[in-house]
C-alpha cells in the first residue's frame, strides 16, 4: 500500500500537495473522481470538435467531387 500512496501523492503537487494531505481517503476518492469527470468532459468537448472537422473534411471532399464533375462535362 505505500508504493501506491506514493503514486497518488506524485499525482498531487504544488499548492493541492499541503490541501491533499489534509484529506480524508474518502475525500481523496471524492477529489480523484472529480479530476476523472472533468477530463472525460473534456475528453468528450474534444472528440466533438474532432468530429465537426470530420464532417467538415468530408463536405469539402464532396464539394471538390462536384467541381471536378462540372468541369468535366
Amino acid at each position: 500500500m505505500g508504493e501506491e500512496m506514493e503514486g497518488r501523492a506524485q499525482m498531487h503537487h504544488g499548492p493541492m500537495s499541503e490541501i491533499w494531505e489534509l484529506l480524508n481517503e474518502e475525500q481523496k476518492k471524492e477529489v480523484a473522481l472529480m479530476k476523472m469527470d472533468m477530463k472525460i468532459q473534456w475528453m468528450e468537448i474534444k472528440i466533438d470538435k474532432m468530429e465537426k472537422m470530420i464532417e467538415l473534411k468530408k463536405k469539402s471532399i464532396d464539394d471538390i467531387k462536384k467541381v471536378q464533375e462540372m468541369i468535366k462535362t
